[in-house]
């Protein structure tokens, strides 16, 4: 009679036949998962209130898994940095903090970015008060006044976004070569 063999014994077999990963899949191995922790610690940042420690949680790690670990912690937080954003200047502030502390040479160009996204936000709130000076005006012609125009909704007219596509249209290139300087 033959015997049972257990699910283990199978696997067992069948992963002998496929034969084993050699020296150089099996590093491309390690670098993804090194770099998918880079990930997660990344988004994790994004995610929380509260400031994740990444120095301390690099310290967990080696010193050759730590610059892969880096190099994909700044990929992603790079990433993050655009002008569609909600949470504006202060996020940029805060990922170019850490981009900086990882990697002290990239400095120069992670304040550029910060020069930029300032500028473009300049940019934008001159295209709100002109906007918005437009409507107040219209609404004084209409003899509309008082607390019925103390806030008025730039973003809901029509007016908004192709003013606001074509701000993002002339800033996008620079703050994506920016991008692309730190990532290299």
């Amino acid at each position: 009679m033959s015997e049972l063999k257990s699910s283990w014994d199978i696997a067992q077999e069948r992963a002998n036949r496929l034969g084993k990963l050699s020296a150089e899949e099996k590093e491309q191995q390690e670098r993804q998962g090194y770099r998918q922790i880079g990930q997660v610690l990344a988004q994790k940042w994004l995610d929380s209130s509260r400031q994740v420690n990444v120095a301390a949680e690099l310290n967990k790690h080696e010193e050759k898994e730590r610059d892969i670990i880096k190099q994909a912690i700044i990929e992603h937080l790079v990433q993050a940095i655009d002008f569609t954003t909600t949470r504006g200047m202060n996020i940029v502030k805060r990922i170019v903090e850490v981009v900086s502390s990882l990697r002290p040479e990239l400095q120069p160009k992670a304040e550029e970015i910060i020069q930029l996204v300032q500028e473009y936000e300049e940019a934008e709130q001159k295209i709100r008060q002109e906007l918005e000076g437009n409507f107040r005006e219209t609404l004084h012609q209409l003899r509309i006044s008082g607390a019925a125009v103390d806030s008025i909704n730039i973003e809901a007219s029509q007016q908004w976004q192709p003013a606001h596509q074509e701000l993002v249209e002339t800033f996008a290139p620079r703050l994506n070569d920016l991008k692309q300087a730190l990532i290299s």
